[in-house]
């Protein structure tokens, strides 16, 4: 009742009633049609006055446009939790296909699922940990891959985590072949190459063919990894001026520096025994291409 009388529109109302009251006194020394038309042109005005005031005084209250915004906010919260929900779960399904793919193209190998929880910013080549320790099977030197190819490998391990250190690392040695031209080196990390997300593949015959574009795969016959490991693609050829030899620049097809869901190879055949073949016998598997690639198999790690 207080808001009511307090009201611009109640205030409008006691300002017409004084005039209308004026008016009438004056009707009886005016001309009547006159009185008349003024009048009608105040009741008008004070019909419009009491409608408004009339719809003042049904408005909502404070306390109530109040609980209505909480209401709205609790709503909106709720909403925003589910989106949240909703992106989790698609990332999850997307990250379990890629592991469906990579089970059902490499059924001989045992591969575990795992996610980067934590990254070493004090580490120039972007070492990482995983949600995955001994507990869940995981051993050091298992090699970490993705859909694309060779990530790293498993350095240290606890119960419930493992650190990996990553094909950029010149702690990292991985044999390798060009699938195309045959020539055969070791891949490892360089400090001037790793924050551009290269690495380099070393003691390659100065009477090399290796062009870019050509891919790099592992060999396998140190039996630290398996064989046919996707590394990355050749992109250049250079003449490394210390020890007058040439090695060749190579970029992996993971971006190792943002990866986060990767897979840990736990057991291969062959795994830890020096394989009697020779790097003839690795062979690339059919429609593998930079444009789509598939883990193959490698020799990465510390020695």
């Amino acid at each position: 009742m207080r808001e009511l009388i307090t009201s611009k529109s109640f205030k409008k109302l006691i300002c017409v009633l004084l005039v209308l009251i004026t008016v009438m006194s004056l009707s009886a020394f005016s001309d009547r049609s006159i009185v008349s038309d003024i009048i009608s042109r105040l009741t008008l005005g004070l019909q419009e006055v009491s409608a408004t005031a009339a719809k003042n005084a049904s408005s909502k209250s404070y306390d109530e446009l109040l609980k209505e915004n909480e209401d709205l906010n609790a709503e909106v919260a709720s909403l925003r939790t589910q989106l949240v929900d909703y992106y989790d779960v698609k990332q999850e399904n997307a990250r379990l296909w890629r592991y469906y793919d990579l089970k059902r193209d490499y059924p001989q190998y045992e591969l575990l699922p795992a996610t980067v929880v934590r990254r070493d910013p004090g580490d120039d080549f972007y070492s990482f940990t995983i949600n995955q320790g001994y507990t869940d099977g995981v051993s050091e030197g298992d090699p970490v891959v993705t859909e694309k190819g060779l990530v790293g490998w498993v350095c240290g391990v606890d119960a419930s985590t493992a650190r990996v250190k990553t094909i950029l690392s010149p702690d990292t040695k991985v044999g390798a072949i060009d699938s195309v031209s045959r020539d055969s080196g070791i891949v490892t990390g360089n400090v001037y190459l790793a924050d551009k997300g290269l690495t380099t593949m070393t003691k390659i015959s100065a009477q090399n063919t290796m062009e870019q574009g050509n891919i790099v795969i592992s060999t396998g016959i140190s039996g630290l990894y398996p064989p046919s490991l996707i590394i990355g693609e050749v992109t250049q050829i250079k003449f490394d001026e210390y020890d007058t030899s040439k090695y060749a620049v190579i970029k992996p097809f993971e971006d190792i520096k943002t990866v986060i869901d990767v897979v840990v190879i736990t057991d291969f055949d062959g795994q830890g025994t020096i394989s009697d073949g020779t790097i003839e016998d690795v062979t690339l598997p059919a429609e593998t291409s930079t444009e789509t690639t598939q883990p193959l198999t490698s020799e990465a790690s510390g020695e």
